[in-house]
């Protein structure tokens, strides 16, 4: 996809919103990952907060040029992940469900190459930044006019569907996109914009 073809310009999305990236970066945080493969990557977003090894795997070969260099790097589609069963401790994504073509098949890959935790963060499009998003995806907007936002129920049921048992939901920002940005809580369940799952094996 070439709208994944800009690193700069993804990352700087994260610049502008320094306050929701914080709340979002603290959230993937209170999951305490280690060992992970990161599906969709992007330049590294998020490999501040997960210990140990990384491997980051994106379909753009620009993003993966901006992402750490002492991280392993694999150019891959999510949803034909290359790798064995069960080869990773620890499988995450954030934000790639919402840009995929077949959510529930993101879903039956990372199971497959994880040997038990598999932890998703997403914006669900019956939040209020999921509603808003999508509203501007309509308008043409650069990222969000391709992005395919999934619900909550939909994700849920993606898990389920493939036998996996959900652990922990928790969110952030519960503010709406019309107020001022903050650095905002940490809450179990899933009433925030951004929301992280966490799902393993049974």
């Amino acid at each position: 996809m070439e709208i994944f073809n800009d690193p700069e310009g993804y990352a700087k999305w994260y610049k502008i919103h320094e306050k929701s990236y914080e709340s979002e970066k603290r959230l993937v945080s209170s999951f305490n990952l280690r060992d992970c493969l990161d599906i969709g990557s992007g330049p590294g977003i998020f490999h501040e907060v997960i210990k140990g090894n990384v491997i980051s795997l994106d379909i753009s070969i620009f993003m993966l040029i901006n992402a750490p260099e002492k991280e392993d790097r694999v150019q891959g589609d999510a949803l034909q992940l290359p790798f064995r069963d069960n080869a990773f401790p620890c499988v995450f994504s954030s934000v790639t469900v919402c840009f995929v073509e077949d959510p529930r098949k993101l879903v039956k890959e990372m199971k497959r190459v994880s040997k038990n935790r598999v932890v998703i963060c997403y914006v669900p499009r019956d939040s209020p930044f999921g509603m808003y998003y999508e509203a501007l995806g309509k308008k043409g907007h650069k990222y969000y006019s391709h992005a395919n936002f999934v619900s909550k129920r939909e994700l849920y049921e993606a898990f389920t569907s493939e036998g996996m048992k959900i652990k922990a939901i928790r969110s952030t920002l519960f503010f709406s996109p019309n107020e001022d940005e903050k650095i905002d809580e940490i809450r179990e369940g899933d009433s925030g914009s951004f929301v992280c799952v966490e799902a393993v094996k049974q």
